[in-house]
């Protein structure tokens, strides 16, 4: 399952920084408690996120990997 930070990075298309998205999880899951009004998109919906998974599993496997040779192979 993908983290939920990284579905609300793949629907904006970019990082994003503390000041315009604040997300909670008072242990009943994630969710948006903050989404700034000037932001290029409108706050997602869950359908909208969910959407998002598969891709976001992608990249979440592909980062793995990468953070597994890094420190498997010395640099150079």
């Amino acid at each position: 399952m993908a983290e939920f930070n990284q579905k609300i990075k793949l629907y904006l298309g970019r990082n994003y920084t503390d000041k315009e998205i604040l997300l909670r999880d008072d242990g009943n899951g994630p969710y948006v408690d903050f989404w700034l009004d000037s932001l290029e998109k409108p706050k997602p919906t869950e359908e909208q996120l969910n959407a998002l998974e598969s891709e976001a599993n992608a990249i979440e496997a592909n980062n793995q990997v990468i953070a597994n040779r890094i420190s498997e192979y010395p640099t150079i």
